[in-house]
């Protein structure tokens, strides 16, 4: 396997260093190292700034969308060197309008539309969350029952949405909603473009194990959108969907494994502070843990290869998801146990993120430990369950026959 990078995509990281030493403070330990959450806040919001001005959001979108049409390589190189500088790829709502929607609209959007929000997703005048999962459609999404109904020249929208990381922040959401309650499930399904900022449209927060609020619910009472607002075709969503769910992973490969390796250094860090590096039994679990990310940095690769080619997400996101899910649990778990009592009074922050690692540089408090811990409970739900991801891989993989299905009445 060789893993060297071409000339070009080094020149650009070169580019991204001198970004980074122009643009970061003298004294730069991490995003983690900032203890307060509103000091961190503020430096995301000014730091999204910078990505925009510098063109180095959506830079793999055509420049005539304000962006620089470089390619997947070149993005992978970025989100690599602003992991290792401990920075943020954007802003709170990026993972969901540069990443997701805006990637989905290049393949699936009409020319207007293109021109309209794209431009707009860069300069953050639009701000998105994603609106899938339902009450009771979760796994099985293709069961979901928000309505939408043609209306002239609009679509009248009434349901709920849950899970919807960010929604608090957002002006727009792009909705997975019933257009045809007739047809078979994973038809009659459109993917509408749907403005929040109006009367129809509630937010609810939903406080989680750690006391934040990073996910809310949202009602639709005879909320409204253009016509001209569903990508793709009408009734024909669930492909575009799909192809946006393809968007979550794809370049995480190359973040992941540096995040967790800094994490995973932390750890040994807390093991040394708390006398307990020379205990066997911790040792070994250390050593186990080490194999494990380094065996999740080469499953990144195997993603990215395909990832680069241009291929569709395969089974081996659903290996990798399946692994870092579960490593993270491990991780946590012993990072706890070394914690012990200094548990009982909590110090320091909680994480700044509610996904995954806390960013680079976090500080050594029981705080971020316990918030870590936390979160990675829900790592093996979102983004597809742990049984979700076994069952693709039993079937996809293994030709294992598929799960009965209940019967219906």
């Amino acid at each position: 396997m060789n893993l060297d990078y071409p000339p070009e995509a080094e020149e650009f990281r070169a580019e991204v260093r001198a970004i980074l030493a122009e643009e970061l403070p003298g004294v730069w330990r991490g995003l983690g190292a900032l203890t307060d959450p509103k000091e961190a806040d503020a430096f995301v919001a000014r730091w999204r700034d910078v990505l925009a001005r510098r063109r180095l959001l959506g830079v793999t979108w055509p420049e005539e969308y304000g962006a620089r049409g470089l390619t997947k390589l070149h993005q992978v190189v970025l989100v690599e060197e602003l992991a290792k500088a401990g920075v943020p790829v954007g802003g709170h709502n990026d993972t969901f309008g540069v990443k997701m929607v805006g990637n989905t609209l290049l393949l699936w959007g009409s020319d207007e539309q293109k021109s309209h929000f794209l431009p707009r997703i860069l300069s953050g005048e639009d701000r998105w969350c994603q609106g899938y999962s339902e009450p009771g459609s979760g796994s099985d999404l293709a069961s979901l029952s928000t309505r939408a109904v043609r209306d002239g020249d609009e679509w009248v929208l009434n349901g709920q949405k849950i899970w919807t990381s960010q929604a608090q922040r957002a002006n727009w959401i792009f909705v997975l909603a019933r257009t045809d309650p007739a047809a078979p499930k994973h038809r009659g399904i459109s993917f509408l473009l749907v403005p929040m900022d109006q009367p129809g449209v509630e937010v609810r927060p939903i406080r989680s194990a750690t006391g934040e609020s990073e996910f809310n619910e949202v009602f639709f009472d005879d909320a409204r959108t253009a016509s001209a607002n569903v990508v793709g075709p009408v009734h024909g969503g669930w492909k575009v969907a799909q192809t946006l769910l393809g968007f979550e992973r794809g370049d995480e490969a190359a973040t992941n494994p540096i995040l967790f390796r800094a994490e995973f250094d932390r750890l040994v860090e807390l093991a040394r502070d708390t006398g307990r590096i020379g205990d066997p039994v911790v040792a070994d679990r250390l050593a186990q843990l080490y194999c494990e990310v380094e065996i999740m940095r080469f499953l990144g690769y195997r993603v990215l290869t395909g990832y680069l080619a241009g291929n569709a997400p395969g089974p081996e996101s659903s290996v990798s998801k399946l692994y870092w899910s579960e490593y993270h649990q491990r991780a946590t778990d012993l990072a706890l146990e070394l914690e012990g009592m200094r548990l009982q009074v909590l110090s320091g922050r909680l994480p700044l993120r509610a996904f995954r690692t806390d960013d680079p540089g976090a500080p050594p408090e029981t705080g971020t430990w316990l918030g870590s811990y936390l979160n990675a409970r829900a790592g093996t739900i979102y983004a597809g369950t742990s049984e979700v991801q076994r069952n693709i891989l039993a079937e996809s993989v293994l030709g294992l026959p598929r799960e009965p299905r209940p019967a219906t009445s």
